[in-house]
């Protein structure tokens, strides 16, 4: 592999959580960063690493050929993530944005595209499912759109001869994690956080930089082109004892409420018709996608992973949750740390 130093590689999705995350780590390598970000995005931090800003968006085929030009590596992180909003914004970001990515990739001859796809899917199978695992479509926009837009992928490397892989993130959380840590953080202060089910399912957890280590080891090995890898901490840790975890640090009881899978999951069901009759655009209380992950066994196995890459992740609960309160309180979302050195 040429040195670091010497590549230049595209992020999209950087001014974002995991491909913020990731930008950082290629500075660090040395590399030459490109972000393509939309007008509407906050750059702060990436000008402060140095990145060079193209600016752009996934629909934006001119943008996106420029971004990629003279790239020698494209990380598609970006995408429309959430379990709530319109299929045609879902299909625009995660179908024909990969589509368009994908062009402007080939165009500009790229070595190697890295696509950042979702264990979501596997169709939350409620059980270990290694990377062979069948893609199941559930019928919300999230997953089905990831497994439409992952099957482009191959087909386009097929037919193109694109060099890709594709990296299937679990329940990633640490610092600027807005679904796993901001979210439940604002519930548990409201005190309105409940589990569901037994609470006591392997949560998946994938701690960012343990993803982007694994991304980075795919990126430099020959043996990663045209596989797929699980990414994840690779623990047991419930939901149960990540939420409790987030309750100390935000001083609050740990929840208490549980409501049980089946009528969770029928409520969802409920709430979505509802608000999908009247045309409200604000999100449901619960959803469908939002039982599934709480409420069924995301530990997906990342031993793949380990065997041809050699991934181990660095970062443990302990050490993630240490990273994810200094920042709560380096942001003022959180108060300053206790005198009493409680946490």
């Amino acid at each position: 592999m040429a040195g670091a130093h010497s590549l230049t590689s595209l992020v999209t999705g950087a001014s974002g959580f995991l491909g913020g995350h990731l930008a950082e780590a290629l500075v660090r390598r040395g590399e030459k960063v490109r972000a393509l970000v939309r007008r509407t995005s906050n750059t702060a931090h990436l000008q402060g690493l140095g990145v060079e800003l193209v600016l752009g968006d996934l629909g934006d085929t001119a943008s996106l050929r420029s971004a990629a030009r003279g790239v020698d590596r494209v990380y598609h992180c970006a995408g429309l993530v959430s379990d709530w909003g319109t299929w045609e914004a879902f299909h625009a970001a995660n179908v024909t944005g990969v589509a368009n990515v994908l062009e402007a990739a080939r165009d500009a001859s790229v070595a190697r595209l890295i696509h950042i796809s979702t264990t979501d899917v596997y169709g939350y199978p409620d059980r270990p499912a290694d990377e062979t695992a069948p893609h199941i479509k559930r019928g919300w926009p999230y997953g089905d759109t990831k497994i439409d837009g992952e099957r482009l992928v191959w087909d386009f490397s097929r037919r193109s001869g694109l060099p890709v892989t594709v990296i299937r993130p679990d329940s990633i959380y640490g610092p600027r994690s807005t679904s796993f840590v901001v979210e439940i953080v604002s519930l548990l202060r409201k005190g309105s956080m409940m589990h569901v089910g037994r609470g006591d399912q392997p949560a998946g957890l994938a701690y960012v930089g343990n993803v982007v280590d694994l991304i980075l080891l795919a990126a430099d090995s020959e043996k990663s082109i045209g596989q797929a890898y699980n990414a994840a901490d690779g623990s047991d840790v419930t939901w149960r004892q990540y939420v409790r975890r987030l309750a100390e640090i935000v001083g609050v009881p740990d929840p208490r409420t549980t409501i049980p899978y089946r009528p969770a999951y029928a409520l969802g069901w409920t709430m979505e018709k509802v608000y999908s009759l009247f045309g409200v655009k604000s999100r449901p209380l619960i959803t469908r996608m939002a039982v599934e992950i709480f409420g069924t066994d995301l530990g997906f196995p990342v031993e793949k992973a380990r065997r041809e890459l050699g991934y181990e992740p660095r970062v443990g609960l302990d050490e993630g949750m240490r990273r994810v309160e200094s920042w709560l309180r380096s942001t003022g979302i959180l108060g300053a740390a206790p005198l009493s050195g409680a946490h």
